[in-house]
């Protein structure tokens, strides 16, 4: 085969480009510090990149954005749980002073405003929100759990179906033959038939505590038992109605439905039961009922929708293909009842209040001279001794009022530790999954800098010898073209 300067020069040349290929790679690599700049040039690791890319990416929002939004979630839940505890502490220290025997007038009344105070205080904190969304009230995180105004309450109308077990079956106590402020103006001695006369006493009395009081007084009301069957309810404004044995009664005013004893049995053996009613008279501070229980709206803008309470978990997506709940719902945290029971500690030391001044009004009525004969002397002392006897009664119930509330703020006390330690348990798997993700992160970077980034030593030797190779082949092709066969003719 004849070999012609042009095959020689084209073959030269060829190799020449082929080492200035080369050479260009490598010089690109040391530029971008990447094993490749297109796809075309290494499709495996092209691939291999955009799955360690993809993952990367993923790793990096979870860690960057959703855990740490779940973690300040959970942080602010946990410090309104905290304070929420700290409150009933407070409240629990309040029933155990009330308890004793030793507190005037106005030492009660100080309690009382207290009690007040710390109930608001601590329904405030299920309003707390965090980046502008309530955390407390579930999907609707717009909306805080109490109303912030009575211009916010006022057109707030709503049917509330309360269910509830024969754990909410109570007693209350009642006075008999109580003496009101009418029965002393018109000097009325409470007397048996026979003429005796007879002094207050207290009686037990069963009753079911519906969560609000003041409701609309409008019926029928009725009992709906678990296996359907009904027990009609009349009404009452009497805070101290005694039932019959086959009555149910509701006294809208106080929130109460009082039941006889067989109607007792008869709820008691039963598998659970629910009451409806209406409430259209909300104010500031009042719990927004959506929130714990079914009700339909009956305000006409809003006429006939229908809140059915579920459970709402708001979960963040933390890792592949694991949620977390970051939400703690209102009545989980908050119990309705407690507002309720304070209710009844404030009515137990009004009540003792009311009696020592009504006693008051009696012992400066036997000083007046309109009363100054015998007969009134001797009806407004049977009344003064029926008082005695009435605020000794009262006091007894207030004492024990808050003997039992002692026991209950120990059980608010105890549910907000669970609610508390449930937050605590999330926040554990949510820094355990912020751990296997950062070390995750740390994984797919390596892998991806192992993929894609050149090993710069290694490039730059291969470099030297790429473009040693390319200056040589320059060499070479100098001398393959320099001579010619005319330079041999002649």
């Amino acid at each position: 085969m004849r070999i012609t300067n042009q095959m020689m020069i084209n073959s030269t040349m060829a190799n020449i480009q082929v080492n200035k290929n080369q050479l260009n790679t490598l010089d690109n690599q040391l530029s971008t510090e990447k094993k490749i700049s297109k796809p075309s040039e290494d499709p495996i690791i092209a691939i291999r990149a955009l799955r360690l890319r993809a993952s990367l990416d993923q790793v990096t929002q979870y860690l960057d954005k959703n855990i740490p939004d779940a973690d300040s979630w959970l942080k602010t839940t946990e410090g309104a749980l905290d304070e929420a505890y700290s409150i009933l502490t407070d409240l629990y220290d309040y029933c155990t002073q009330g308890a004793t025997d030793s507190y005037s007038s106005a030492e009660r009344n100080t309690i009382a405003e207290s009690l007040n105070k710390l109930r608001d205080a601590y329904y405030a904190e299920g309003d707390v929100e965090y980046a502008g969304r309530y955390v407390f009230t579930g999907f609707m995180t717009d909306t805080p759990l109490t109303y912030q105004s009575d211009e916010d309450a006022a057109d707030v109308d709503f049917t509330i179906t309360q269910s509830f077990t024969r754990d909410d079956l109570e007693t209350k106590k009642v006075y008999t033959n109580a003496y009101t402020n009418d029965d002393i103006l018109n000097l009325n001695v409470k007397t048996d038939a026979s003429g005796n006369i007879i002094t207050p006493n207290v009686a037990d009395v069963h009753r079911v505590r519906i969560a609000y009081s003041e409701v609309d007084d409008a019926g029928p009301f009725e009992i709906v038992m678990a296996d359907g069957t009904t027990i009609a309810a009349a009404t009452t404004t009497d805070s101290n109605y005694q039932p019959g044995d086959d009555e149910a009664v509701f006294n809208a005013s106080t929130g109460e439905l009082l039941l006889g004893q067989n109607v007792y049995n008869q709820l008691y053996a039963s598998d659970g039961f629910s009451f409806t009613y209406r409430k259209d008279n909300f104010i500031k501070g009042d719990l927004n009922p959506v929130m714990y229980f079914d009700c339909v709206d009956n305000n006409p803008d809003n006429a006939g929708v229908v809140y059915n309470k579920v459970n709402e978990d708001i979960e963040y997506n933390i890792n592949f293909s694991q949620k977390l709940k970051v939400n703690t719902e209102a009545n989980e945290a908050f119990n309705i009842y407690l507002g309720r029971d304070i209710d009844d500690l404030i009515t137990s030391v009004n009540n003792v209040i009311d009696l020592e001044k009504q006693i008051e009004q009696v012992e400066g009525m036997l000083g007046q001279d309109q009363y100054s004969d015998a007969e009134s002397q001797s009806k407004l002392n049977s009344i003064k001794e029926g008082l005695t006897k009435q605020k000794e009664l009262a006091e007894e119930e207030m004492t024990n009022a808050f003997e039992r509330g002692v026991g209950k703020m120990q059980d608010y006390q105890e549910q907000t530790s669970l609610a508390k330690a449930d937050v605590g348990n999330r926040m554990t798997r949510l820094n355990l999954t912020k751990s296997r993700l950062t070390e995750q992160k740390t994984n797919f970077t390596n892998l991806k800098s192992q993929n894609e980034d050149i090993d710069i030593e290694e490039v730059v030797v291969g470099y030297s010898s790429a473009q040693l190779v390319y200056n040589a082949s320059l060499m070479a092709a100098s001398k393959v073209v320099q001579q010619t066969l005319l330079d041999f003719l002649g």
